[in-house]
């Protein structure tokens, strides 16, 4: 039939919907798009005319057409699973992320029952590193939808990032039995495998990932690298790295892990400097050092001892477990001392809780903008008020990732560099234990330049950027230990390695427990540590990290001059 006749003033608006699907269907998207712009001429609030006409501006390029078009159709009937659904992927494959979000809570909000926005956002969250909201939504989908294989992978994915290994496991087997020829869950499940030192099985499981990976044009040869450095085979992973004419920026910072191992440490940091540019580039991130020392300056005259004498710190609520916040840069240690205290069966690991950050936004809003710079500004209700609710968030939030627990005394929070904002930790949390973690700065940048992180404002980019942000941290800190109640506890790296048992006596003796046996054998805790020093404190205690700086004296040069006042301030010699 010719389109002048699919077209006639007599065909129904049904006829020309079903002639629009079937031309869409078989790839004639134009005559589709005509079909359906027509059958809107008969019956403007046509969803499924307008659904076609959505579906054929996406085929051409056209989002914003589509999207227009699916927004019309959620406002004449926003119950409509479909439109929902689709401006949400939409929102999401196009990098409107925080749009996508927006768009699947409104979907949630619209049909509790639908599963499809449930999977969207818990995956969203979980990549955003939201991992107790992610895994919440992606059950949920589950539960909607049945065990699909691949919202199984997802969830099991989820909970191994949170160091869930022994929940995450079942579900990563069933999502690979049931997609065999899926390669992530199958690398997921031997990362997982080596994760928990299970070595053979991981082995034998990226053998079976191998064969999908180079029948996809991929390979798994940065992770089968990462598995051997875990064995007495780690120069094997070197061979296979150094085999390799170009590598991204991830498996040139492992290429340099294995060649500092090897002594080979003018390679070694050229494949640091070369990796971190690499994942800067690819990720666009920057440290955008004046805003941060824009931040620092106003939140030192935010919080001079006079204002904050002025601002009520929040009483105790007692019954529940006590946040200990562990501070210090990142690749200082705090992971390490984490699982110290994670040992005793009072304390709870929380890793890094994403808290403080919240804090800062619940602070401008209940200050009207006064926080962080205009101190001047505070009501007196905010006063009175303010770190109460802070309080208040923080443990509910606590809560919600499951560290209230029945029968213990605390949780910890090593989310890296919270000390920026120590006043408001001491105000809403006046008694709680603060654990500052200190370490040569050079083995710091060291240990930084050889790991990819983001905390630090994305200053662990540059070895310049990463110096910086250490000074301005301790200059910082040196300021708030100049507010009362604010007096943390000196845990310095090489003093625990030289004294174990006297160290964790001391800190112990500071939170108000006895040592626990099983603290001096934190290395053998079941517990992942989910964080690039999970390998390193499933170890023994041992010193090869001391003084390592030395072997990179010259390239550490850059450095010298910002971090001069610190390293002496510190007690450190360089």
């Amino acid at each position: 039939m010719a389109l002048s006749d699919a077209m006639s003033p007599f065909s129904s608006t049904s006829d020309l919907i079903a002639r629009a699907r079937t031309a869409f269907q078989s790839g004639r998207h134009v005559e589709a798009e005509k079909l359906a712009a027509e059958a809107r001429t008969h019956d403007r609030a046509s969803l499924d005319a307008i659904e076609i006409l959505a579906l054929a501006h996406r085929a051409r390029g056209d989002t914003a057409g589509a999207e227009r078009l699916l927004r019309e159709a959620i406002a004449i009937d926003s119950r409509l699973r479909w439109p929902h659904d689709d401006l949400a992927m939409m929102l999401f494959d196009t990098g409107r992320v925080v749009e996508a979000e927006t768009a699947c809570r409104a979907a949630i909000a619209a049909d509790p029952g639908n599963p499809q926005p449930e999977m969207m956002l818990g995956n969203i969250l979980s990549e955003r590193e939201e991992l107790i909201a992610g895994a919440a939504h992606l059950r949920r989908a589950i539960a909607l939808a049945g065990e699909h294989p691949q919202l199984l992978a997802n969830l099991g994915r989820n909970l191994q990032r949170q160091g869930a290994l022994s929940d995450a496991e079942p579900l990563l087997r069933r999502a690979v039995a049931a997609m065999p020829d899926a390669l992530p869950p199958l690398a997921w499940l031997a990362e997982l495998l080596e994760q928990a030192r299970r070595f053979d099985e991981a082995s034998a499981m990226l053998d079976r990932a191998e064969g999908l990976a180079r029948a996809q044009g991929s390979d798994v040869t940065l992770q089968r690298a990462a598995l051997l450095s875990r064995t007495e085979y780690w120069r094997d992973g070197l061979a296979l790295l150094d085999a390799e004419p170009s590598l991204p920026g991830a498996a040139l910072l492992q290429r340099g892990r294995l060649r500092d191992r090897a002594g080979r440490h003018a390679e070694a940091w050229r494949d640091f400097a070369d990796g971190k540019a690499a994942l800067s580039t690819a990720s666009g991130r920057r440290y955008e050092r004046a805003e941060v020392e824009r931040l620092a300056g106003d939140l030192t005259q935010f919080f001079t001892p006079e204002w904050f004498a002025a601002l009520s710190p929040a009483p105790t609520r007692e019954g529940v477990p006590q946040p200990i916040f562990i501070l210090g840069f990142p690749r200082s240690g705090t992971t390490l001392t984490e699982q110290v205290l994670a040992s005793h069966s009072a304390i709870r690991a929380g890793g890094e809780l994403p808290f403080v950050a919240e804090l800062t936004e619940i602070a401008t809003q209940r200050t009207g903008g006064a926080f962080p710079a205009h101190a001047d500004r505070l009501h007196v209700d905010a006063r009175a008020t303010l770190a109460t609710h802070l309080r208040d968030h923080y443990l509910a939030r606590a809560e919600a990732f499951g560290l209230l627990a029945p029968g213990m005394s605390f949780f910890t929070d090593k989310m890296p560099l919270n000390e920026l904002y120590l006043p408001l930790l001491r105000l809403a949390f006046p008694a709680a234990p603060l654990i500052a973690v200190k370490r040569h700065p050079f083995d710091v940048m060291v240990s930084a330049m050889s790991h990819d992180f983001t905390h630090g404002f994305n200053c662990g980019y540059r070895l310049e950027d990463a110096a910086r942000h250490y000074a301005l941290t301790d200059t910082l800190t040196a300021e708030w230990r100049k507010l009362p109640g604010i007096v943390p506890h000196q845990l310095r790296y090489e003093n625990f390695v030289a004294g174990q048992r006297d160290e964790t006596e001391a800190l112990m003796a500071y939170i108000g427990l006895a040592m626990e046996p099983p603290q001096l054998a934190f290395h053998e805790s079941r517990r992942f540590a989910p964080t690039p020093s999970y390998a390193q404190v499933q170890e023994p205690i041992n010193d090869r990290s001391i003084g390592r700086w030395r072997h990179y004296a010259r390239e550490l040069e850059p450095a010298r001059a910002i971090l001069a006042e610190t390293i002496a301030s510190s007690g450190y010699a360089a």
